[in-house]
């Protein structure tokens, strides 16, 4: 991707290369998520307007976009194929893809990649839950678009992000950066290493499972943040799932234990204080709740019983993540602060220990 931001009049001789009619008469940036240059266009078309998102693809982060485009392709299409020519099924809409001139999913051009979707309008998104209602708003959300793709052949997707949802291979990458050490940090997190070699062998509990069939691999989204929800202005129910670079094969597992982290989180993810930091119950109970509702028995009896054990193992692995960033010299993660991903880091094993703590409450039973 070239890295530089593109112009105005490059976007707009982009978007025009899309399948849309009418006149575009606007295009704007939006600022949304960290990966891909999202813009916002408006159209005039028979008496009135109509928007258009765009998004110029990070080939930096995603070194495949044909693989990343082909499992959006299918997803959509089976999703769509379920909804039998009605906009919404079960109150919820699917991202309407909008092809290039040729027909074809995404465009290639001077620019970069890009790709464009119906924009959603009367929706929004939020960063921080608010209130029990929304979690489980949210939680039903991805539970339905799990369920939805439970009988869509994992095989049918392609891995976009090698091993990106296996503890094993993250573990490996902090014990490859701590044995190299490169910036001699090791010796001022002693603690943070200390608790994730203590915990090492719970990296292996669900790739165990997956390898001996006691759990079935399935499609999922990959990408479970509370903001990756579009909600309805009007009624405040979730209505849309966005942001499906990372539906491939993987654990339904994974989608709750990073839905879980995140929204359930008492504090921001790089807090200092770390009394703080932990799982707010009132809000975990509300996604229990509604992703089973949402996966309308989907999941096994194993898979819900394994539930607040995949919250620990999802927070226990991001955790691993951003303490390997550090230790190999903050090359993957955007810090801003000296120790940035350390106090990451901190935050994540913080809640992995008030889970630990937590455990008779956040048990979920199968009756």
């Amino acid at each position: 991707m070239n890295e530089r931001t593109p112009s105005t009049a490059e976007v707009l001789a982009s978007v025009q290369r899309f399948a849309i009619d009418g006149e575009c008469v606007d295009v704007v940036p939006l600022v949304r998520g960290h990966i891909h240059d999202t813009f916002v266009s408006t159209w005039r078309q028979n008496g009135g307007t109509r928007r258009y998102l765009h998004q110029r693809m990070n080939d930096k982060v995603f070194h495949d976009i044909p693989a990343v485009m082909h499992n959006i392709e299918t997803v959509s299409k089976h999703l769509r194929r379920k909804m039998s020519g009605h906009t919404t099924l079960d109150g919820f809409r699917v991202l309407d893809l909008v092809t290039t001139r040729e027909q074809r999913s995404y465009l290639v051009c001077e620019t970069g990649q890009w790709r464009t979707y119906s924009f959603i309008e009367g929706t929004t998104s939020h960063d921080h839950c608010e209130r029990p209602e929304q979690a489980f708003e949210a939680a039903r959300a991805f539970g339905w678009f799990s369920s939805q793709l439970a009988d869509l052949d994992p095989r049918n997707l392609r891995e976009t992000l090698p091993h990106f949802f296996s503890t094993p291979h993250r573990l490996q990458q902090f014990e490859d950066a701590l044995a190299e050490d490169p910036r001699s940090r090791a010796e001022h997190c002693i603690d943070e290493i200390r608790f994730a070699q203590q915990r090492r062998e719970m990296a292996f509990v669900i790739d165990g499972m997956l390898r001996s069939g006691e759990i079935p691999t399935r499609t999922v989204h990959g990408d479970t943040k509370l903001n990756n929800v579009l909600f309805c202005k009007r009624t405040g129910r979730a209505s849309c799932i966005v942001d499906l670079d990372t539906c491939m094969p993987g654990y339904s597992l994974y989608d709750f234990g990073d839905l879980v982290r995140f929204t359930a989180a008492t504090s921001d993810e790089d807090e200092r204080d770390l009394d703080r930091v932990g799982t707010d119950l009132e809000l975990y109970r509300a996604l229990v709740d509604g992703y089973l509702e949402g996966m309308r028995g989907t999941l096994s009896k194993r898979e819900i019983l394994l539930m607040p054990f995949a919250a620990r193992l999802v927070t226990y692995t991001i955790g691993l993540r951003f303490l390997a960033d550090h230790l190999a010299g903050d090359i993957y993660f955007k810090v801003h602060r000296e120790g940035h991903n350390l106090d990451r880091a901190r935050v994540q094993f913080r809640m992995v220990e008030r889970m630990e703590q937590q455990a008779d409450t956040m048990a979920v039973t199968t009756s």
